[in-house]
């Protein structure tokens, strides 16, 4: 008998609670691995992003301070003015928090437009001030895969504009023997946040509802 085939016929003398279970755990060990190599270095690089364009805008505030000073300032601003430029390429458009939070689901619809996956539901929650930029963020409720789910976790980081995983809840459902096929169904509960430049008054302190 052949490994394969060793491992099926073990399969098969599971119980429907056991081999459920053993699903539930190989679901954990997939979602686990591409929060790891996907999600987790891309809220990295996030806020590392976040972090240099607060302290590039410092910067400028003090080489404006020191305009009469020193002779060089005109073009260290002017080339800390196009490494702000670079980084705030990577920020969600629109003129307002509302018109960016149309834009950050504009962009999430089409990763789960699969024949594995219903979305259910889909909202922006309030926008929260981050000084002189607001964190928009969209909840994303659907039924997928494993396949499915490791596919939009993965499409993240790939996304032009800097985004993260701000929340992630997977419910996987217990089966019977006759409906082990449907098994692999999830329902999944996330939310996906973007930064923007909007204006201050428009957007909500506080964050999301």
């Amino acid at each position: 008998m052949t490994f394969a085939a060793r491992i099926e016929a073990r399969l098969r003398s599971l119980s429907t609670r056991e081999r459920n279970l053993l699903l539930l755990c190989a679901l954990v060990v997939v979602v686990f691995a591409v929060m790891r190599w996907t999600v987790f270095p891309a809220v990295a690089q996030h806020r590392k992003e976040r972090g240099l364009i607060v302290e590039r805008r410092a910067t400028l505030a003090r080489y404006q301070a020191m305009g009469g000073e020193q002779s060089d300032v005109a073009e260290k601003l002017a080339v800390k003015m196009r490494e702000l430029g670079v980084a705030e390429e990577e920020l969600l458009p629109g003129s307002d928090p509302s018109a960016a939070g149309a834009a950050l689901q504009g962009m999430l619809k089409p990763m789960v437009n699969r024949t594995d996956t219903k979305l259910t539901s889909v909202r922006t929650l309030s926008p929260a001030q981050k000084g002189e930029y607001a964190e928009v963020a969209v909840q994303m409720d659907m039924q997928t895969s494993t396949e499915g789910l490791a596919s939009f976790l993965a499409g993240i980081p790939r996304q032009q504009k800097t985004l993260r995983v701000k929340k992630l809840v997977v419910k996987s459902g217990v089966y019977s023997a006759a409906r082990a096929k449907r098994a692999d169904r999830l329902v999944v509960s996330l939310t996906v946040s973007g930064m923007t430049a909007a204006p201050e008054e428009t957007a909500t302190v506080g964050g999301e509802q």
